[in-house]
């Protein structure tokens, strides 16, 4: 009779527990695996929509809860939370012992958490190594969090070609497409009427979905820049409305988020959201106009709903882009004109 193996997945932020679902459901649902769900981070913050109460009305069953983020993102106190994610997950851990801890992407809660399971001798999986964003720290996360795993599932030929090249051998890598991607296959989402009356919506005015984070290397995603752009987007587009999701918690996200709920405020055609939650937020790329902003949905998700997508600055740079993309720098007058491309005919047919 085969063991049934204890498989730990650690998730700490809206975004990545998103794309597990479908796994985590087939991981349930498997006679010979046993779920061990781990959560922490800024899925326990109010302030970025508490978001264990999905987790929880999903149905899955939490074995254990990881407080160690402090509410304040400078880069000190997240060092400090990372050194006490570390010796939380340390006890776990060892007590515990899973036959194999599955991790998911690039963020920085992620290093004392495949740190404790090398030392531990535990192995590791991980989804979406070998990517590449250049503008953000994430890139030396994913890629240090690569070489400590023994089994790898990029999302993409190129990923597995960087694992190669990064000394990973081959029969350790497969290639299995982007999990949020399944997602979107699996959820049934809402109609027009239902998600704009939840959302206090104009039924009748054109939606832009925004999300930005911080650039954690060389950051140009400002406060001072992000009142200027929404200055300049009304005073020539002022016929679009605005809904704008948290940042994620990185250095300089808090900052975002607070700039964002003052314009909220200032503008009667902005709405700022924590968190809109899967349903909701896929529903809301169907019927967008087009995205804004620098979010890795943008690069991977948006696609699937044939939705333009004007991608600010560097985070996302080295990944590899559809074609409803448009990268674009920070320059207010490049941005207003890359929104007048993403509505041509000609562009929108070609997606």
């Amino acid at each position: 009779m085969n063991k049934i193996k204890d498989i730990a997945v650690f998730t700490s932020i809206r975004s990545e527990y998103g794309v597990m679902v479908p796994l985590l459901k087939k991981i349930v649902s498997h006679p010979d695996l046993k779920l061990h769900l781990l959560v922490g981070g800024s899925h326990l913050l109010e302030q970025h929509g508490n978001t264990i109460s999905e987790i929880q009305n999903d149905g899955f069953e939490i074995a254990q809860i990881f407080p160690f983020l402090h509410v304040d993102d400078s880069n000190s106190a997240i060092t400090n939370s990372m050194a006490t994610l570390q010796f939380q997950m340390g006890e776990y851990l060892a007590q515990n012992r899973p036959d194999i801890l599955l991790l998911v992407g690039d963020r920085f809660e992620l290093l004392p958490v495949a740190n404790t399971a090398l030392v531990l001798n535990i192995p590791i999986a991980h989804i979406s190594g070998g990517d590449v964003t250049e503008g953000a720290i994430d890139n030396q996360v994913r890629h240090a969090i690569s070489k400590m795993s023994h089994l790898h599932f990029p999302g993409i030929e190129s990923s597995k070609n960087n694992l190669l090249k990064m000394g990973e051998e081959e029969w350790r890598i497969e290639v299995t497409g982007e999990p949020g991607i399944d997602c979107i296959l699996s959820i049934d989402l809402l109609d027009k009427t239902s998600l704009y009356t939840q959302l206090g919506l104009e039924y009748n005015k054109p939606l832009v979905i925004c999300t930005f984070h911080p650039e954690t290397i060389h950051n140009t995603i400002t406060s001072e820049f992000l009142v200027s752009l929404f200055k300049e987007l009304n005073s020539k587009m002022g016929e679009l409305q605005f809904l704008i999701t948290s940042s994620n918690f990185d250095p300089g996200g808090s900052e975002i988020n607070e700039t964002c709920i003052s314009l909220s405020r200032q503008y009667s055609n902005i709405k700022f959201i924590e968190n809109l939650g899967q349903k909701r937020y896929y529903s809301v790329l169907k019927y967008a106009e087009f995205m804004l902003g620098n979010s890795s949905s943008g690069i991977i998700e948006a696609q699937s709903f044939h939705l333009p997508v004007i991608n600010i600055g560097n985070r996302q740079q080295g990944r590899e882009r559809n074609i409803n993309t448009i990268d674009v720098d920070n320059n207010l007058e490049n941005i207003i004109d890359s929104i007048t491309k993403s509505k041509n005919e000609m562009f929108t047919f070609a997606m």
